[in-house]
């Protein structure tokens, strides 16, 4: 299945546009600020799909046997937090994305990143390659994503950058971060790595079943 002619198309589909949204993502980010576009989820997010769709590329075109299994799964995990944060937070507080009422990053950047993208990596995932058949390494790795994008965000982008600005503190990437102490700070990141836990266990779960029913690779 996936040395078929439909399946190279569909990732070479994938591959060259999640390349162009990692490109343009360099090109219009603020370089003054530390950590560049990797301040925010949604970047290491979006360079972990475009890693992806290169390995599942490269199985395609015959030029790599291993199934990187894990990384993908871990993406798709990583991608849905991505998705569930920012429509959870766009419909508590749209302004969040706004500056001086400007979007931050245009709409069809901003769909890409937070809706569309993170769907054509789940389809090859979940329905091509067939991911999340190794649980603990799985689980490990999402929760090391997670854990490292926070003490990330909390030692590196807050301590270095000056701006968002908020009530409580400034340089972190999320605006409403900065107006939480760090106590809620540390519940809101807490809720996220069990986000990701829980999430491991519900694609795992979806992935079983989509081998049951013939559709997905056993």
């Amino acid at each position: 299945m996936e040395q078929s002619l439909s399946v190279k198309y569909y990732r070479w589909t994938v591959f060259l546009i999640a390349s162009f949204y990692f490109c343009y993502g360099f090109a219009n980010t603020d370089h003054s600020l530390v950590g560049w576009q990797y301040r925010f989820l949604t970047n290491w997010a979006l360079a972990m799909s475009t890693l992806s769709a290169f390995f599942m590329l490269q199985r395609s075109l015959g030029r790599r046997k291993g199934r990187h299994e894990v990384f993908a799964s871990a993406t798709v995990v990583v991608n849905f937090m991505v998705v569930l944060l920012y429509w959870k937070i766009y419909f508590a507080d749209p302004t969040q994305f706004y500056v001086n009422g400007i979007r931050t990053i245009p709409l069809w950047q901003e769909y890409y990143l937070h809706l569309a993208g993170p769907i054509l990596q789940w389809i090859d995932a979940l329905f091509i390659l067939g991911t999340f058949r190794k649980f603990k390494k799985t689980l490990g790795l999402c929760v090391g994503i997670t854990l490292s994008y926070l003490v990330w965000t909390e030692l590196v982008v807050g301590t270095f950058n000056t701006t968002p600005a908020g009530s409580v503190t400034s340089g972190l990437p999320y605006r409403f971060l900065n107006n939480l102490e760090f106590a809620d700070r540390a519940v809101f990141y807490a809720q996220n790595v069990l986000v990701a836990v829980v999430m491991v266990f519900v694609f795992t779960g979806i992935a079983w079943g989509l081998r049951k029913l013939l559709l997905a690779p056993k």
